[in-house]
């Protein structure tokens, strides 16, 4: 009679292992190439949206319902000028990394903007307005904006080795 193989048990991830994984997972979450490549798309997805068509993605009644205002208008009215020189800005920053600026160089550009626009942002999520006053921004737009920034400024300063290393020139 031949002898049935014994079967192993199952075998489980040492906890060393368990934590060199998550250690592993997280460190790659944290990398610098990945901030670098999800700052590229957001800034070219808001560079395009925002040179292009605000109104049609961005405004009260844009495909993104995202409504950071009531509508931009033309590109001669105050708003619409300011929606595509931003997106125009967004647009030379990723065209600056993609002609050769670093990941770190780019990274310390998108927290730079992610930390020193959240004051502006915050003003627009808290403006009140009078009775007789149109709100021009949509200020639960705003305050998710806010949230936005805090969270990619803090993924980008850990991704660039922390705060030190964040702010040095190379």
């Amino acid at each position: 009679m031949r002898a049935i193989p014994h079967l192993a048990p199952p075998v489980s991830i040492s906890s060393r292992a368990q934590t060199t994984k998550n250690f592993t997972l997280s460190r790659a979450i944290m990398s610098l190439e990945l901030y670098a490549k999800a700052m590229t798309a957001y800034f070219g997805m808001y560079g395009v949206t925002m040179t292009t068509n605000p109104d049609l993605f961005w405004s009260e009644k844009g495909i993104m319902m995202m409504p950071y205002v009531k509508a931009f208008g033309a590109a001669t009215t105050l708003p619409g000028f300011f929606a595509r020189m931003t997106g125009l800005g967004f647009i030379i920053m990723v065209l600056g990394k993609h002609f050769g600026a670093s990941d770190k160089t780019f990274s310390q550009q998108s927290v730079a903007f992610h930390v020193l626009s959240t004051k502006w942002f915050f003003g627009l999520a808290t403006m009140t307005v009078g009775r007789r006053q149109p709100a021009m921004f949509t200020p639960w737009v705003w305050k998710l904006q806010v949230l936005v920034n805090i969270m990619l400024a803090v993924w980008g300063v850990q991704s660039l080795g922390g705060v030190k290393s964040a702010i040095k020139k190379d």
